[in-house]
């Protein structure tokens, strides 16, 4: 079973952070995929993409306290962080929900790897299942722009709270985007929730954004760490002693 991380410890370890401490953080452009991503296990058995498809598997598993739509918030990040989601044993296998409760780790997908939601996780390449996985995006300024997402099967892409891609159809390609959005980011946190459902043959993700992008930090960071640089919502910042902004500009 994997550790799940807290709130509270995560937290003491914000608090608790050395000045000289400098993260390395992720970066996106036209040419630069993102690579790691703080991922849910993945469900298994999703009965299909065009089944999972319609189903919104964080609020299923917390009783309709979560939704994709409110975790692509700060404040749901939070929320999130406190939370846990559990899902119908029929779901789990292959390592995945084994105690009941699908747990968070930050992952590194190969972003040329045709079956990176399944290898990603450390499967062999599987049918039938659906992967998730946020990142947070910390922009110094706001601006509109172009999200270049590839994914095989059907990708929803949920960006702060508003779902801004939904396309059952796969891309044909690890690195092939057949439909690139205009989209509207934030100046500061901008929380990215990915999710993928897959039916049969290959498994994968990928979103890159533009060379005028390659000034944004990406969370997770390159050293795998999430939740210290995640941006939750103010009340939950308020208690912490250190902020993002603060070891930014350290």
């Amino acid at each position: 079973m994997r550790k799940r991380m807290t709130f509270s410890l995560a937290l003491a370890a914000t608090v608790a952070i050395s000045p000289a401490f400098a993260a390395t953080f992720q970066h996106t452009a036209s040419d630069v995929w993102i690579a790691k991503w703080f991922a849910m296990e993945n469900v298994m058995n999703n009965g299909g993409f065009a089944v999972s498809g319609g189903i919104d598997y964080f609020a299923e598993g917390t009783g309709g306290d979560l939704t994709y739509e409110f975790v692509s918030t700060t404040k749901g990040l939070g929320d999130l962080s406190r939370a846990e989601i559990s899902l119908d044993d029929a779901h789990a296998g292959l390592g995945m929900g084994e105690d009941g409760v699908w747990d968070w780790e930050v992952v590194e997908i190969d972003t040329d790897d045709s079956n990176n939601m399944s290898t990603g996780w450390g499967m062999v390449a599987s049918d039938n299942f659906t992967w998730h996985g946020i990142i947070v995006m910390k922009a110094p300024s706001a601006r509109s722009t172009t999200m270049h997402p590839a994914h095989d099967d059907y990708a929803q892409i949920w960006i702060n709270g508003e779902l801004v891609y939904d396309n059952d159809q796969w891309t044909g390609g690890v690195k092939t985007v057949t439909q690139p959005m205009d989209v509207d980011l934030v100046q500061g946190d901008n929380v990215v929730l990915f999710k993928c459902g897959e039916s049969g043959g290959d498994d994968y993700i990928n979103l890159h954004f533009e060379d005028s992008d390659s000034d944004i930090d990406i969370v997770p960071t390159e050293e795998g760490d999430f939740w210290i640089y995640a941006g939750l919502a103010v009340e939950a910042r308020d208690k912490a002693s250190t902020t993002w902004g603060e070891l930014k500009a350290r």
